[in-house]
């Protein structure tokens, strides 16, 4: 069935948006999708089950004008048993209704149908429950590994139960043969188990097959990671024995110029560009994953915390999820359990992110009885919840605690049921609570990116805390203007969100296409992927001072490209782990200076500026550990595109991404550059977007003509019959560009 994910048409942003900026000034409404279809080829007495993984956001599904179910809840899969309905010899239709209407988010969550539908045909009698595998690594040792699976039977009379595991290469690595019954408990033993963790993220194949009469009727395959993870406050977080500390970012589950559309090439890309960054979790704020995502962090190693709800009983927005809580909690908890149990990254359960009243009599129920409904499906993880308080303030009405002076802070009441707190903005709290509670293991659920540097000296000095998770790891739309900076003269700057044109938070380390932005380079740092980076501030306007919001960062650029100031100071600023760091201006020093602890690895100077280069020279003991250098670049000479690695993907699961920069004579790309660019297809593939990181951009997302931000624009092509496909930009003024690729 089609998907529809918010910026599918022309002119996705509306200035009148009920939303504003927190979903990023998108619009909603109601949609139908309909869907006729045949089933003559398939048994007469065959079952059908229409299986969603998420639609946005109350919808309601009809087969042949009666209605079949729905769903209250938009990001939890769901599936409908067709069956009594069907028309088995004539033309069938499937219509979904879909509203997303009033205020019922915090951020832009899409619209419609935007995860995959499947239709599951499946036989008359005696089948593998939905969702009724479940498996765990329950030990390994001396080279060996015990996985444990159960399996629940539908009409188990008479058959048998066959499960297997199949290495990377499709060989049988264990086996295990069952009569049927309602459940199925086997014992699968490995021998030379090839663990899973972030670092080598080896997949089994789990299969599991029933069998009538020595015939396969029923057959299921999903992904599985033989790995036990532990946590205790003496090792913090362990991955098969070896601890682990956490590098992680929150992410909302759009994928930038595609909206909320789930396309795996879409979620493995993402999740690529994260760890190459270094991150090793990611949490799913605040709702349950796609299973794209889930399969992106499975096989890329990329560790998850899935997370529930934004809200319980009492609403943060007029329409949202708290109108249907107390009716479908349970719907959702099992949904998302059931559905995300087997997967390997996932290591904790999360039920919930800043509730209001959530330590009052009536909170600590409701957290008891989540918990205890995550722990009868799953005992396995911990259960976790991201805790209130945010810059010493209630960050929603009746946030924290119901104790007299604890608002915004951990305490029994808060934590009685959850076994692994989230501390949400509240570093100070940290170390003086486990003073008071040494038995906790905590991480950081949510971070600034400013406080980069402080997170990773905690890390390694705290074993019981297991790591952070930045606010966020990548830019996204909606809660616009969140990180976002800005040249004052006087007055108060916005707390939360920007007004219109800001359509994008621009508080992630990377932005929207994938670029790394000035926090990111300073991440890289802290984290040990690189030993010296070198920025830039932004020069303020005369009358002005530069301000950046609490989730953002200083308005600094990877540039020496000012023209205008020539002769002014300009601020710049070098991240290093080094003890002493050398600044050069077109080959000669003008600036040393050596690193204290209170300098948290940052330097900061002024150099006045000229054209040409700007050098950062990091030392140790002595001798020269690293070096980084601005240019200033030429006028623009030419576009490139460039291609990003094929997709293993056909038809229309397929996307291509190419990246339009603007470069000098060089093929240096130009900081500042914007100008329209126009694309050209030609061939076996349609244009899925085209835009940019600009978090001001307002046009289409799906039009053939978009501005450079920085320099650089992203076009996402989609596959359609399989074959070549030729792109051409155009710019004014520029040569054109021109670029193939095979589409499977």
């Amino acid at each position: 069935m089609p998907g529809s994910a918010g910026p599918d048409q022309i002119g996705p942003f509306d200035k009148k948006a009920i939303g504003k900026g927190a979903t990023g000034f998108t619009v909603g409404g109601e949609g139908w999708y309909r869907k006729h279809f045949r089933l003559d080829a398939y048994p007469v007495d065959a079952r059908f089950e229409l299986h969603f993984d998420g639609v946005y956001l109350e919808c309601d599904v009809y087969l042949n004008g009666t209605r079949v179910g729905g769903s209250v809840h938009g990001y939890i899969p769901f599936a409908l048993d067709l069956t009594p309905q069907i028309n088995r010899a004539s033309d069938n239709v499937i219509a979904v209704r879909v509203r997303n209407e009033g205020r019922n988010t915090r951020w832009y969550a899409g619209s419609g149908i935007y995860r995959p539908v499947t239709l599951n045909v499946l036989p008359a009698t005696g089948r593998i429950a939905h969702w009724g595998v479940s498996a765990w690594t329950r030990r390994f040792a001396n080279g060996r590994a015990d996985v444990v699976v159960k399996t629940v039977i539908e009409q188990a009379q008479g058959l048998e139960v066959i499960t297997r595991l199949r290495d990377g290469s499709g060989a049988v690595a264990a086996e295990a043969r069952s009569p049927g019954s309602a459940q199925v408990e086997q014992m699968l033993k490995l021998k030379g188990p090839r663990l899973w963790s972030p670092d080598e993220p080896n997949l089994y194949t789990l299969e599991t097959e029933l069998l009538r009469g020595g015939i396969v009727i029923d057959r299921l395959e999903q992904l599985f990671g033989v790995r036990i993870v532990t946590f205790d406050p003496q090792r913090g977080m362990s991955i098969n024995g070896k601890p682990t500390k956490v590098r992680g970012g929150c992410i909302h589950h759009d994928n930038g110029l595609l909206g909320a559309c789930a396309y795996g090439d879409a979620d493995e890309r993402r999740i690529g560009l994260l760890k190459a960054r270094g991150f090793n979790a990611i949490r799913s704020s605040h709702n349950p994953s796609s299973q794209t995502l889930r399969d992106a962090c499975d096989r890329l190693g990329m560790l998850v915390i899935e997370e529930a709800f934004d809200a319980w009983h009492e609403s943060k927005e007029p329409q949202d999820f708290a109108t249907h809580f107390r009716d479908y909690w349970r719907e959702v908890i099992e949904a998302m359990v059931l559905s995300r149990r087997n997967s390997p990254s996932i290591i904790m359960w999360s039920i919930g992110n800043e509730i209001p009243s959530r330590a009052t009599d009536e909170g600590v129920e409701w957290e008891w009885k989540l918990a205890n409904a995550v722990k009868q499906i799953d005992p396995t993880r911990p259960v976790t919840a991201g805790l209130n308080g945010v810059l010493g303030q209630e960050m929603v009405v009746a946030a924290g605690t119901a104790r007299p002076g604890r608002a915004g802070k951990v305490d029994n009441a808060s934590t009685l049921f959850i076994d692994v707190p989230g501390y949400n903005y509240r570093l100070e709290d940290i170390e003086p609570e486990h003073v008071t509670h040494p038995e906790r293991v905590v991480y950081a659920s949510e971070t600034f990116a400013r406080e980069v540097f402080d997170y990773a000296a905690l890390s390694e000095r705290a074993p019981y805390f297991l790591g952070e998770f930045l606010w966020t790891a990548m830019d996204y739309i909606g809660e616009a203007g969140l990180g976002a900076t800005a040249f004052l003269k006087k007055g108060n700057p916005p707390f939360y969100f920007a007004a219109w044109p800001w359509v994008n938070a621009w508080c992630g380390d990377l932005d929207l296409i994938g670029q790394q932005k000035a926090a990111s380079l300073a991440r890289d740092v802290a984290w040990g992927l690189s030993p010296l980076e070198l920025v830039a501030a932004r020069p303020a306007p005369e009358g002005t001072y530069p301000w950046a919001a609490n989730w953002g960062w200083p308005d600094e650029v990877a540039s020496w490209n000012w023209p205008g100031q020539e002769g002014k100071q300009i601020t710049v600023r070098a991240y290093t782990r080094a003890q002493k760091v050398q600044l050069l201006h077109n080959g000669k020093m003008v600036d040393e200076k050596t690193l204290s602890a209170d300098d948290k690895h940052t330097i900061e100077a002024t150099v006045p500026y000229a054209a040409g280069t700007l050098e950062a020279v990091a030392f140790v003991g002595g001798r020269e550990v690293a070096r980084r250098k601005l240019e200033t670049v030429g006028p623009a000479a030419a576009l490139r595109i460039v291609m990003e690695g094929p997709s293993r993907r056909k038809g229309r699961e397929a996307l291509a991404y190419a990246r339009i920069e603007v470069v000098d004579a060089q093929g240096r790309v130009l900081p500042e550059d914007e100008r329209m660019v126009s694309l050209d297809l030609c061939g076996a593939a349609e244009l899925a977007a085209f835009g940019s990181a600009n978090p001001r951009a307002v046009g289409s997302l799906r039009a053939s003509q978009a501005r450079t931000f920085r320099g650089r624009a992203l076009a996402i092509l989609r596959g359609t019959t399989g074959g070549m496909v030729t792109m051409k930009a155009t710019s004014r003024g520029l040569p054109a560009a021109s670029v193939s690729t095979m589409l499977a």
